[in-house]
């Protein structure tokens, strides 16, 4: 999805703790599953895998890209099964938010901790279609109305337009919990910095992009374009 000046409209609202503990030494009869270890990079990001892994892929993706939805769908399992569990590959997503509506849902995608994220981020994308849907069929109007009040306020009316709070309900979320979660200044600041450095740093045109060890691969955009590149990496 390209989108050219689409993160100057984030302007509006506003403006890494490493949390990985200590990697234990694997036994020699027992092969660690790093698809449960899940920690913080620098930046922000959630590192599902080895955080020591020699080959660190990372994800910068908008909840609101299509596209991003579809490469959820078709990587999720193989690129867990195949390359994450092996601990020779580690996946971060990191947020390039395109619109309002993406920065609330990367908001949502964050609460409740690290270890909640990737269930939160998967449940946000399998369900993308039936929530775009709602802000695609709005009136001008409505969509004008998301955008009055204070940032906090807009988050709460993006999010109950979207039933963001049926959805994290069936997560085992409050309404207190997902306000609270949609009001934290420093989520945002990490989401909104992640958008920054892939936009300024980076140079990134499109999501979702990804980078291998930090630098970009070119012409990726999708799993099946991905996949051969993981495959020719040495173990």
């Amino acid at each position: 999805m390209k989108f050219a000046s689409a993160y100057l409209a984030l302007a509006t609202l506003g403006t890494a703790v490493l949390a990985s503990a200590p990697v234990a030494a694997q036994s020699q009869t027992t092969q660690t599953d790093w698809t449960q270890r899940v920690t913080m990079s620098e930046k922000g990001g959630h590192v599902m895998g080895n955080p020591l892994a020699l080959h660190q892929l990372a994800e910068y993706m908008s909840y609101t890209c299509n596209h991003c939805a579809n490469f959820e769908a078709q990587s999720h399992d193989p690129l867990k099964s195949g390359f994450i569990r092996k601990g020779h590959i580690s996946f971060e997503v990191r947020n390039l938010v395109l619109n309002p509506i993406d920065l609330t849902a990367a908001m949502l995608a964050r609460c409740g901790g690290r270890t909640k994220f990737f269930g939160n981020h998967r449940a946000i994308l399998t369900s993308q279609a039936s929530w775009m849907q709602t802000f695609q069929s709005s009136s001008p109007a409505v969509m004008k109305s998301l955008n009055e009040g204070t940032v906090p306020e807009r988050l709460k009316k993006i999010a109950k337009a979207a039933d963001f709070y049926g959805l994290m309900q069936k997560r085992g979320y409050s309404k207190d919990q997902v306000n609270s979660c949609l009001a934290d200044k420093q989520a945002q600041d990490k989401i909104l910095g992640m958008t920054k450095y892939a936009t300024g740093t980076l140079k990134l045109t499109g999501t979702p992009s990804f980078t291998l060890n930090d630098q970009p691969i070119d012409k990726v955009h999708s799993w099946a374009r991905l996949r051969p590149a993981l495959l020719a990496l040495p173990e």
